[in-house]
């Protein structure tokens, strides 16, 4: 949260004037390629606890704090997730429920499910599941967790996040999650390595996806997408990306995603995260997200950022074309996008 992100909310409150947005998609060897961002936020002020609120306003002057509240709810909305996706020239994107009420907050399923239907053609959503209490209410969170997956439009995959939700990959209590997901078909979006978020747990068991490889043996017919592919945010390197990539390689229910690897945080580990990709000879198992919206023009600026990279490693068009959408459509069995 920066005083760009006051200035992009009141632009995009209609108090100020905007650009025009691009053409839809991105331009590779004088075609256009569609694009779908696997990997968006949304919630409320009120749904992120205390600590995780001040993160969001270390860099608001005291005297802007006030407008907080306000400034994350709109930002945070469809209306305003659509406005980025057409600024970035994005046809579709995912948006992620949330149940980490001790790290990054909440954002229900139900939540998600009024969001995404702002747009059901654009906004697919994705469910999770609160685990804070599971000794006591797993059966009934379990419960919840499926009728979310059949009776709620448009979720067509799961969102976990292991380090945030504060439970070990390798803690066979949960791996029912796994099985209710793989026998509905909804690939399994989690996040691998660490986060600067206050709460996070940051050691191996919660964090390298090596960890996890006993679930994802178990569960052959459960898609497992490795969220930020191993991208140790908090640390700025990419301690866990070989693993990842070692995991895509060996098993066919593995893929990745490049979740913030395209933000500025990540400028100097990104050049050789995509030469490690194709190196791994796992272009096919990589699905383009960006992990936004965070502040005006992340959306925009983590997309050209990422496609700048695939260009400098010498990507084809037709890989570009499969990390940007085809990859996606394929693994959730949806139509290709077109321009």
């Amino acid at each position: 949260m920066t005083i760009r992100l006051m200035l992009g909310a009141l632009c995009l409150a209609g108090l100020s004037a905007c650009g025009d947005a691009p053409v839809p998609g991105v331009e590779v060897d004088g075609e256009r390629l569609a694009v779908v961002d696997v990997h968006l936020h949304t919630g409320t002020w009120e749904g992120s606890p205390p600590r995780f609120q001040e993160r969001l306003g270390e860099r608001v002057p005291n005297g802007f704090k006030w407008t907080l509240k306000f400034l994350t709810d709109r930002w945070l909305s469809a209306e305003h997730i659509l406005s980025e996706l057409d600024d970035a020239g994005i046809s579709a994107a995912g948006v992620f429920s949330v149940y980490s009420p001790h790290t990054t907050g909440i954002a229900t399923n139900q939540f998600v499910a009024d969001v995404v239907a702002a747009n059901p053609d654009r906004l697919f959503g994705f469910a999770s599941i609160r685990l804070d209490q599971w000794n006591l209410d797993s059966a009934v969170q379990l419960a919840a967790f499926e009728d979310a997956l059949t009776r709620l439009p448009h979720m067509i995959g799961v969102k976990l996040a292991h380090a945030h939700q504060q439970f070990r990959f390798d803690d066979a209590r949960f791996y029912q999650i796994y099985e209710i997901a793989g026998r509905l078909s909804k690939p399994v979006y989690l996040h691998t390595a660490t986060s600067p978020n206050p709460g996070t747990r940051l050691e191996p068991p919660y964090t390298d996806p090596y960890y996890l490889e006993e679930a994802i043996v178990r569960y052959p017919q459960t898609i497992f997408i490795l969220g930020h592919s191993g991208w140790d945010s908090a640390r700025r390197k990419l301690t866990y990306v070989d693993a990842c990539i070692d995991l895509a390689r060996r098993y066919d229910n593995v893929y990745l995603e490049p979740g913030a690897l395209g933000a500025a945080r990540a400028a100097e580990v990104l050049p050789d995260f995509v030469r490690r990709i194709k190196a791994g000879k796992v272009i096919h198992k990589l699905i383009y997200g960006s992990d936004g919206p965070q502040y005006p023009g992340y959306i925009s600026s983590h997309l050209e950022n990422f496609v700048a990279a695939m260009q400098a490693a010498d990507y084809t068009a037709d890989e570009m074309r499969m990390i940007l959408a085809a990859n996606f459509s394929r693994v959730f069995g949806l139509p290709e996008f077109e321009l």
